[in-house]
Parts: structure tokens; sequence; C-alpha cells
């Protein structure tokens, strides 16, 4: 996976209005990390991601680590609530892990590619219970 970054953080002049306006109504910002819960357990639940081209997420948070697999190739652009922009070229069988103190924020994800972009997401629950985790 290859990033390359069109917009730094704290500057907004580029972004869409529209964009701008989805990102500060906090309310409609979930957490789900995918469009479809796969399968769901006490300590993870698995995404799955499938954007049609010019197909988007709506901004999202992360609350938890988590990692992915990218199950096609494909170009996406990734907009972060600094104001950060990431073009993002992926390519089949690319994973990635965000650690703990990279979660926690909150961005959205489009394709702008000419092909179907496919990814699973794991995110790991750690958080919720780890009082149960800590006497197993």
């Amino acid at each position: 996976m290859k990033y390359v970054q069109l917009n730094p953080e704290g500057n907004f002049d580029l972004w869409d209005i529209e964009k701008i306006k989805e990102l500060n109504d906090e309310n409609q910002i979930g957490d789900s990390l995918g469009q479809k819960l796969l399968y769901e357990n006490g300590t993870s639940r698995l995404w799955d991601i499938t954007l049609w081209p010019k197909q988007r997420i709506p901004f999202r948070k992360h609350r938890f680590p988590c990692s992915f697999v990218c199950l096609t190739s494909g170009l996406a652009i990734s907009r972060c609530k600094s104001g950060k922009i990431k073009l993002i070229q992926i390519e089949k069988g690319d994973t990635e892990y965000m650690e703990p103190d990279q979660a926690n924020y909150i961005h959205d994800l489009e394709n702008i590619g000419d092909s179907v972009l496919k990814l699973y997401v794991l995110e790991f629950r750690y958080e919720l219970d780890k009082e149960t985790q800590l006497n197993h």
C-alpha cells in the first residue's frame, strides 16, 4: 500500500463544503468500520468494505486497533478530520495494522479507481472488557 499526502493537516481550503458539513455533524459519524458486519464476538468484529468506482464510505470513527487486508487492487482517497487528505494506491493482498495510539480518529474512504475495491477489516475490541481478558 502506498500513500501520497495530497493535503496537509490543518488545511481545509481544498475541501468540498459538503464534506466539511458532514465532518462537522458529529451526530452522523458512526463507528462501523465497514458497510457490512460479517462476524462479531466479545473481542473482535470483522467488517466488509466493497466500494464500486466513485463510491464512498462517509466519515467514521476508529475507536479500537484494527487490521485490514485488501482483496482487490485499486485507488482511493481518504480525508481525515485533521484536514489531511491521502491518496492510497492499493494492491491485492496488501495488509496493514493500526496501533492503538493511531486509533480513535475520524476519516472517510472513497474509491476513485475504475474497478471495485474490496477490503476486510478486523477490529480488535480489547478495551471493551479488559477485566475478563485478564482473568483468562
